[in-house]
């Protein structure tokens, strides 16, 4: 019995059309998902003092946490979603 030729290439990357899509739009999908956490994350954050309990941060410690989840926000919402909306369905 003779054993099968060893794959053309080693790792993930996409073999057809229809591997690299689906890889494609796994990525994008995660990453919209993300955008929009991270956007429910800023609204809450936004209307949240957090200095008062239960979580007690000293104004220092919400300032670090509410820039960078605003900066990474603007810099997802800064993004063109024209192709991306078209690749997930949108």
């Amino acid at each position: 019995m003779t054993q099968p030729a060893p794959p053309a290439t080693v790792g993930t990357q996409p073999q057809d059309a229809n591997t690299l899509n689906l890889l494609v739009g796994q990525h994008l999908r995660a990453w919209y998902a993300s955008k929009v956490s991270i956007g429910q994350t800023r609204d809450f954050l936004q209307a949240t003092d957090l200095k008062l309990a239960p979580y007690f941060f000293s104004a220092d410690q919400e300032t670090l946490i509410k820039s960078a989840i605003l900066s990474l926000d603007d810099s997802m919402d800064a993004i063109d979603m024209t192709f991306i909306s078209r690749i997930i369905g949108m």
